[in-house]
């Protein structure tokens, strides 16, 4: 695990400047080098100057590990040689007469004794700069990478949960569900760790001491990402993914992905989370979905264009035919003596005029209004749940929700491109009705009841409901929105009928619009 070294590892947002910790460090070093020279003089003398028969001299070694961990090198080889000679010196003053074989073999052991010290500790020293060197290869990898990264504390996480089991908790995502209070609450109890520079940069947080303390800090109280994240530090996920908002220093929010492994022997104290910024990959959406709605409607509009001058042109000879066939009726019927065979033959060309002028509308409608779509068994319930996923974007810029009543799988007969259609157009219609009203709380209620042989989704608004002008919704071009086409409702209709079902708008009693689709269960 790295360390970027503002913080200590506990989490504390308060770090000492550079200068207050370098110079704390000189002063243990000198204070240690001072320690380590008096025991020195007072080993050298006790062994000079004393009737000691036993190697005093080893204990140097205490004076290289009391000095050790503040030298370099060729210091550490400057104490090793001083305490040698120091243990030398005194051996020459005691038994420089007649040294006994005891004296020597003291000696020996005591230098080697140095001599092995010494080594462990250039060893150490060693080990210490390639560790060290590590340590800033990781810092610095880590500080430069694209993607954000703060290390989590979890221990709260998982401690609440023990604590929910110890109460007898069983199902912990209903739980959970049932009680949200419970999630913000323990949200704001995990702590933020440590943070690259990256998590600075996009959090516009100068510096790690001031950054967030809790992850409450920073995650809105809408945040529906956390509630999963218990789930996974539960289940011990290999790796936890979600996408969700973080609330920057500034208040601006910013899109986010956040991932990190919670597997079987995580250290839940410290774990690295990474954080990728997906505000650009955002606001590409929602231009290429604006694209898209604007090019739907110009698609839309020239499917008229092309169809009225269609209808225009097929019909033109069929209708002078009509003409025709109805001006000669009238004339044989002028006559003094009306012909009446004549008269027959008229209106039955006319009859097959009329019939001539049905087909070519109903040529041109197909033409314009495609194929009948490709017909599979689908499961509604999953189908709703794609389209409001699909919705989501554009209820969420527009602050409404859709409370959605347990779907169940009830099976169809359909195309699904059509029935999303069909629902998107409801939901955009219910949103556009309560924008223009001006209802400060969007909700709709979406609800599915499967009976004997049809399903039946009921969809309602709280907003104005119906306009008392608008005597048949679903007509073509009816419309009470300005700028409206008119054409939303009767291409529902349309999509309904084609799949054998019915469809009717009314105002709920307790206010809004209520849609409710009938379609066929599939056999």
């Amino acid at each position: 695990m790295w360390d970027f070294g503002d913080r200590a590892r506990g989490g504390g947002n308060v770090a000492l400047s550079g200068g207050t910790r370098l110079g704390t460090a000189l002063d243990g070093a000198r204070l240690r080098a001072l320690a380590a020279a008096l025991l020195a003089f007072g080993i050298f003398g006790v062994d000079s100057f004393t009737s000691f028969h036993s190697a005093i001299a080893t204990l140097y070694v205490l004076v290289l590990l009391l000095a050790g961990p503040s030298l370099d090198r060729r210091q550490l080889l400057g104490w090793s040689i001083a305490c040698a000679a120091l243990t030398i010196a005194s051996f020459v003053a005691v038994h420089r007469a007649a040294p006994a074989t005891e004296a020597l073999l003291r000696l020996v052991v005591s230098l080697s004794a140095n001599a092995v010290t010494t080594a462990l500790l250039l060893h150490r020293i060693v080990l210490d700069e390639r560790v060290a060197h590590e340590e800033r290869r990781y810092a610095t990898m880590t500080d430069t990478l694209a993607i954000a990264i703060w290390e989590h504390d979890f221990r709260c996480v998982d401690a609440a949960i023990q604590a929910l089991r110890a109460d007898g908790v069983t199902d912990l995502r209903a739980y959970l569900a049932a009680h949200p209070e419970f999630v913000a609450e323990v949200r704001r109890q995990v702590r933020i760790t440590d943070v690259n520079r990256t998590a600075l940069d996009l959090m516009g947080v100068p510096s790690k001491a001031a950054f967030f303390r809790k992850l409450g800090d920073f995650l809105p109280e809408t945040d529906a990402s956390f509630a999963d994240c218990i789930l996974a530090i539960d289940e011990r996920r290999p790796m936890f993914q979600a996408e969700t908002q973080v609330i920057a220093a500034d208040g601006s929010p910013i899109d986010i992905i956040v991932a990190f492994s919670l597997a079987p022997g995580t250290c839940l104290a410290h774990v690295p989370g990474s954080i990728l910024d997906i505000r650009q990959r955002k606001r590409l959406e929602t231009t290429v979905e604006r694209t898209r709605i604007e090019l739907e409607r110009v698609q839309r509009t020239a499917a008229i264009g092309a169809m009225s001058a269609s209808i225009a042109h097929e019909i033109n000879q069929p209708i002078s035919a009509v003409q025709s066939y109805a001006d000669a009726a009238a004339r044989w019927l002028a006559r003094p003596e009306p012909d009446l065979d004549e008269v027959r033959l008229s209106l039955a060309g006319l009859h097959q005029a009329v019939a001539n002028v049905h087909a070519v509308i109903q040529r041109v409608r197909s033409l314009v209004g495609g194929s009948q779509g490709e017909m599979q068994p689908l499961q509604l319930g999953s189908l709703v749940a794609d389209t409001l996923a699909i919705a989501a974007r554009d209820l969420d810029a527009h602050g409404a929700r859709i409370q959605v009543a347990p779907l169940g799988e009830p099976r169809v007969l359909g195309d699904p491109i059509l029935l999303k259609h069909l629902l998107l157009n409801l939901i955009t219609n219910a949103l556009q009705a309560m924008e223009s009203a001006g209802v400060a709380d969007k909700r709709m209620d979406l609800t599915l009841h499967a009976k004997d042989d049809h399903v039946l989704l009921l969809l309602r608004d709280h907003g104005p409901g119906i306009a008392p002008g608008l005597a048949e919704p679903f007509e073509t071009f009816a419309t009470t929105k300005p700028g409206g086409m008119g054409l939303g409702l009767s291409i529902c209709r349309s999509i309904v009928e084609l799949h054998d079902g019915r469809i009717s708008l009314a105002n709920h009693p307790d206010g809004g619009a209520l849609a409710a689709i009938e379609l066929p269960l599939a056999a």
